[in-house]
C-alpha cells in the first residue's frame, strides 16, 4: 500500500476514492454498524458519524463474533457494517462468510491492522462470491474519516473497494496470469482497474488527469506484459479477464466459459 494517502491519488483495485468534491451521492442516511475490536477507533467512528449527514450510526460494540454481528444486522437491519480487527487470518473471513449468507445485502467494511499471509487465499475465495458493496483496508493507510466515509458511500453503492496492500497480497498467486499482473506497475494496474470498469480511454484520462496519449502509452504497456491474446480474444477484454480472476472477481470456470 502506501503509508500516506490522499484522497486524490489513492490507488484502489475495483474502484478509486474520489476528489472532495465528487462524494458518492447517497438518497437516505446510510446506516453503519461498527464492530471495531479497539476502543480508542470504536469511540472515535461512534462520535464522528453520531452527526454525519450521510450515515448514521446505528450500534457500535467491541464485539466482532460472527453470531454476535448477524445478530445485529437481523435486528438493526444497517446498510453498512465497519469490521475493524487486529490481523486477518484465514479463520477470521469466516465471519465474512457468515455475514454473506445469513446478511446476503448488508455492504461490508473490512478494516485490519494487518494480514495473516494465510487469509488471502480464504479472501480470494470468499470474494469471488461476493455480489455486494464491500472493502479491505489496512487501518494505518487511512488518514482521515473522511476518507473512510468515502469507502463507505462508496460500498453502500455497490462498490468494490481494495487497499492496494490487500490488493498485492490477493495477486500473489501460483497462477501464470495472477504472476503476469505483477508486473504491472501500480499506475498501469490503476488504468487496466478503470477498464475494467468499461470506460473509454478518454474517459480514464479524464478521471486520472492524465493526457489521452499517456493513457494510452500504459495501456500498450499493460497488453505487452501481459503476453500474448488467444485469436478468440480482443486483447482489452483478454486484459480485463486476467484481472478479473487476479483478483478474485472471476473463477477459472467462469474464464474457461469465457474463452
Amino acid at each position: 500500500m502506501v503509508s500516506n494517502i490522499e484522497m486524490q491519488d489513492i490507488n484502489l483495485v475495483d474502484d478509486r476514492m474520489l476528489p472532495e468534491e465528487s462524494e458518492p451521492q447517497v438518497g437516505n442516511k446510510v446506516k453503519l454498524l461498527i464492530a471495531e475490536e479497539q476502543e480508542i477507533l470504536r469511540e472515535a467512528y461512534q462520535s464522528f458519524f453520531s452527526n454525519h449527514p450521510s450515515i448514521e450510526a446505528i450500534n457500535s460494540s467491541g464485539d466482532t463474533d460472527g453470531e454476535v454481528l448477524v445478530g445485529k444486522a437481523r435486528s438493526l437491519k444497517p446498510d453498512v457494517i465497519l469490521l475493524g480487527i487486529g490481523v486477518l487470518q484465514a479463520s477470521q473471513v469466516e465471519v465474512l462468510e457468515m455475514l454473506g449468507e445469513n446478511c446476503p445485502e448488508v455492504a461490508i467494511v473490512l478494516v485490519s491492522a494487518a494480514y495473516d499471509i494465510n487469509s488471502f487465499d480464504a479472501l480470494r475465495q470468499h470474494s469471488r462470491g461476493t455480489s455486494i458493496g464491500c472493502a479491505y483496508l489496512l487501518k494505518h493507510t487511512i488518514n482521515s474519516v473522511r476518507e473512510l466515509t468515502h469507502v463507505i458511500l462508496g460500498v453502500a453503492e455497490g462498490r468494490v473497494i481494495i487497499d492496494p496492500a490487500v490488493r498485492d497480497g490477493l495477486i500473489a498467486s501460483p497462477n501464470p496470469p495472477t504472476s503476469l499482473l505483477k508486473e504491472l506497475s501500480p499506475r498501469e494496474l490503476e488504468v487496466l482497474s478503470w477498464m475494467v470498469k468499461g470506460y473509454r480511454n478518454r474517459t480514464i484520462a479524464d478521471i486520472l488527469f492524465l493526457e489521452l496519449k499517456t493513457v494510452e502509452r500504459h495501456i500498450n504497456s499493460i497488453y505487452s506484459k501481459l503476453g500474448n491474446c488467444p485469436e478468440s480474444k480482443e486483447m482489452r477484454v483478454h486484459a480485463i479477464t486476467l484481472y478479473l480472476r487476479a483478483t478474485g472477481q472471476l473463477p477459472p470456470e467462469d474464464l474457461a466459459q469465457s474463452g
